[in-house]
């Protein structure tokens, strides 16, 4: 091999290694807080943050992203982790910030960690879904990982997708993509409500707890004065997940995970808005014509539903054709509001409903059940 031809072999070699070896994280992150509980040890290649009842501690990336795949090793704090946070996540700055998260929530010795995950998109949360481990997080190191591309946001655990957040603009559901965004992490007491709904709170005498990271990598657009390093000539270095979706296997792993592990889906809690715009769809406030409903016409409904506020439960449901469906499956007793108007008004024909509460859906042979509207809705797609 020519002496040229050897130096370019290296060059490249130099440059994948770059791009897959572990980061370090003297080069990779600035501690933000914890007057010396956040240290970074063997030359590098690991970081610990403590907490103890005077403060926790973090750290954020040096470098901001525009899309990447970011991958972070974790072992959670050990033992009596109750009350405690550990955060990873995605953020840009200001009120209208974007987020992704990842949160995992401690609890006493022998119950689980709860992985909190959520998605904000310009200043606006309230998209969570919460998932037991399959696995003791405390016992040794996992592999925490975040896929942003411009068409979604995969969360894995061990290369094992958990959840799939699609951009839906087209419905008028915001997505982050326009913000550039840090890595940052904390271990911080929430002992308020974290663990048990804050019932049980956070015994100090355990202090300090301590999480450890490692194998820090970025394959990510790094943005620097408006540029994004993706641009231009590099572009083709990023092809690898810039379009990357769920294979089959992938898809049959994550149904895995959310039938076996998920405990809360923000799109199924009946005390959020989601399900009032499924009642609101069935009294008509969105759906204005039977004719709606039995085309399943999708136009009105989308203006109606963005005029009235309705973006997240949008975001619910990868097609909103399914709330139109949830209409004729169930065969609603309801309101159905043709031109605006309502043809309940002034009749006593709907008082045997009228008033009850969210009974106003009905089985196909004419049965009112909330749980029975529930157990349908759970079969819907998740995001």
């Amino acid at each position: 091999m020519g002496v040229v031809a050897l130096v370019h072999v290296l060059v490249v070699a130099s440059f994948v290694a770059t791009a897959l070896c572990a980061g370090n994280f003297n080069q990779d992150f600035d501690i933000t807080f914890g007057d010396g509980r956040a240290k970074i040890v063997n030359n590098g290649q690991l970081l610990t943050l403590s907490l103890d009842k005077s403060s926790g501690s973090g750290f954020r990336s040096k470098n901001e992203y525009l899309f990447g795949k970011i991958d972070l090793k974790i072992k959670l704090v050990p033992r009596n982790s109750a009350g405690t946070v550990t955060t990873y996540y995605l953020s840009s700055e200001g009120p209208n910030h974007d987020e992704i998260d990842f949160e995992f929530l401690g609890n006493v010795t022998g119950q689980p960690y709860t992985l909190h995950t959520n998605v904000f998109a310009q200043g606006k949360g309230g998209r969570e879904q919460q998932f037991r481990l399959w696995f003791d997080p405390t016992a040794d190191f996992h592999t925490y990982s975040i896929l942003w591309n411009p068409q979604r946001i995969i969360f894995t655990v061990d290369n094992t997708p958990i959840r799939e957040f699609r951009n839906w603009e087209s419905i008028g559901v915001p997505f982050p993509k326009s913000q550039p965004m840090r890595v940052y992490s904390s271990l911080w007491d929430a002992e308020d409500w974290a663990t048990q709904g804050g019932r049980v709170k956070t015994d100090w005498s355990k202090a300090p707890f301590t999480a450890s990271y490692r194998n820090f990598n970025a394959n990510a657009c790094i943005m620097s004065n408006g540029k994004s390093s993706c641009s231009g000539s590099n572009r083709g270095s990023s092809s690898s997940w810039m379009n990357q979706q769920l294979d089959s296997t992938s898809q049959q792993r994550l149904r895995w995970v959310q039938k076996n592990y998920m405990i809360y889906n923000y799109c199924t809690d009946f005390k959020r808005e989601f399900v009032r715009f499924r009642v609101l769809i069935l009294i008509g406030d969105v759906v204005n014509s039977s004719e709606d409903l039995r085309t399943q016409n999708l136009t009105g409904s989308l203006s109606r539903a963005r005029q009235r506020g309705y973006t997240q439960s949008l975001g619910c449901w990868t097609k909103l054709r399914f709330h139109l469906q949830l209409l004729t499956h169930f065969n609603a007793n309801a309101c159905v509001r043709p031109n605006g108007r309502s043809p309940c008004h002034g009749s006593g024909s709907t008082s045997a409903w009228m008033n009850q509460q969210l009974n106003i859906t009905s089985q196909p042979k004419g049965r009112h059940s909330e749980q029975n509207f529930h157990t349908f809705s759970q079969n819907l797609p998740k995001d």
